[in-house]
C-alpha cells in the first residue's frame, strides 16, 4: 500500500557504502539539500521489522527481516514492492552488494547466499571453531574480493555472543580471530583515507548489553569507546563519502592521529545515536519522534514519525534524486519504507 506522507518535509540523503573517494575539501562542499517530497509503503507482514536494506538503483531495493519467513525478503522494482520467502534461505539478517546481478546475503547456520540477476544460489558455508550455528548480522566490502560478514554463534547459556568476522579475501573465506571480542558483531567498515577498519559489538555480560566500538589493526582489536546500550549513550559507527563517523554518545566525531576528534555535537536529547549521510554535509540524525538533517550549517527535522515511542529506522539507501527508509513502527508492528524524492 502506498500513500503520501502528510507531513512537512524538506530532504534526506543515505549513504549507500561503496564510495572509496576523496570526499573534497570541507568548505567547497555545497550543503546538503533538503526538498524532498515523500511517499510510503507499507510492506507486506505485521511484526517482522527490516533491519537492513540495499540497492543498486532506485529501481532495484533489497530489504529483509528474520521475523517471518514468508515475507523475509523484499524487492522494489521502481514501482511496487513484492516480499516473499525464498526456498533454504531461513533467517536473511544481512544484505550487501556491488550490483544488481552481485548481492550478498547473510542467513543462519554460517551460510552466505549470492543473487546473480535471476536466483538465490548457496555460496558459501561457514564455521567457527567447529561451530555452524552462525548467524551473520551484517555483510560489508569495499569490492568483490573483499567481502566481510559478521554476526556471532551462541554460547553455552543460548545467548548469541560469541563473535565472528569472516573476510572474504580474493575468492578465499578466512576467520578472523575474535576471542578478545563478547557479543554481537553488528557493523564493520574500512576507512579509506588510512585503510583502518573499524568495527562495533554489541553483547553485555549479566543482564546489561553495551555497544563497543574497536578498531582492528595487526590482526588484534583495540577498544576505542564502550556504554550502555541504551538511548543517548549508545555508540555507532556510519560509512560516509569512504570515512567512519563515530556516534559517542550525543557526540559525532572522527578519527585522527590515534584519536577522536569532534566533528558534531548533538545537543537535542531525542538523538538516537544512528546517522547515515553523503558527505560531511549532508548528514541525517534518528530521533526518537523523527529524522533530523545536518548540512553543514544547522540540523533541522525533516519529518516526525506519525507513531511514537520505539519507531525506528534501520536501513536505508541513497542514490542521486531518490531516498529510501526502513521504518519499523513497533506499537503498530508495521514495517514501512519512506521513499523521498528531490523535487
Amino acid at each position: 500500500m502506498r500513500t503520501l506522507l502528510k507531513i512537512a518535509v524538506m530532504g534526506v540523503a543515505i549513504l549507500l557504502n561503496t564510495c572509496n573517494t576523496t570526499e573534497p575539501q570541507y568548505d567547497v562542499i555545497a550543503p546538503g539539500r533538503r526538498d524532498y517530497s515523500w511517499k510510503v509503503d507499507t510492506l507486506a507482514g505485521l511484526n517482522s521489522p527490516r533491519f537492513r536494506m540495499w540497492g543498486s538503483s532506485p529501481t532495484d531495493i533489497w530489504a529483509t527481516t528474520s521475523s517471518n519467513w514468508e515475507v523475509s525478503i523484499s524487492h522494489f522494482d521502481g514501482r511496487v514492492w513484492s516480499s516473499f520467502g525464498v526456498p533454504g534461505i531461513v533467517q536473511p539478517n544481512a544484505i550487501y552488494g556491488f550490483s544488481s546481478n552481485n548481492i550478498f546475503l547473510g542467513d543462519e547456520n554460517g551460510k552466505i547466499w549470492r543473487y546473480c540477476g535471476n536466483n538465490w544460489i548457496l555460496f558459501a558455508e561457514i564455521e567457527k571453531d567447529e561451530h555452524t550455528n552462525i548467524v551473520f548480522s551484517n555483510i560489508w566490502g569495499e569490492n568483490i574480493n573483499s567481502l566481510y560478514a559478521t554476526g556471532a554463534y551462541p554460547e553455552e547459556n543460548g545467548g548469541y555472543n560469541m563473535s565472528v568476522i569472516a573476510h572474504l579475501d580474493n575468492g578465499n573465506w578466512e576467520m578472523l580471530n575474535t576471542n578478545k571480542l563478547y557479543g554481537i558483531v553488528t557493523c564493520l567498515y574500512k576507512n579509506f583515507s588510512d585503510n583502518k577498519i573499524y568495527l562495533q559489538v554489541i553483547g553485555g555480560h549479566n543482564f546489561t548489553d553495551s555497544t563497543k566500538i574497536y578498531e582492528y589493526v595487526n590482526g588484534d582489536f583495540q577498544k576505542l569507546y564502550g556504554n550502555i546500550w541504551t538511548q543517548g549513550l549508545q555508540s555507532d559507527i556510519s560509512l560516509i563519502k569512504g570515512e567512519v563517523y563515530f556516534i559517542l554518545g550525543n557526540e559525532i566525531a572522527k578519527r585522527k592521529n590515534n584519536q577522536f576528534i569532534t566533528f558534531l555535537q548533538v545537543n537535542n536529547p531525542n538523538f538516537y545515536q544512528r546517522i547515515w549521510g553523503r558527505n560531511s554535509k549532508d548528514i541525517f540524525l534518528l530521533m526518537t519522534d523523527g529524522l533530523a538533517h545536518y548540512n553543514g550549517n544547522d540540523i533541522e527535522y525533516l519529518f516526525y514519525f506519525n507513531v511514537t515511542p520505539r519507531t525506528q529506522i534501520y536501513g536505508a539507501a541513497l542514490f542521486e534524486n531518490d531516498a529510501f527508509f526502513v521504518v519499523d513502527e513497533a506499537q503498530t508492528g508495521l514495517s514501512l519504507v519512506y521513499h523521498g524524492i528531490l523535487q
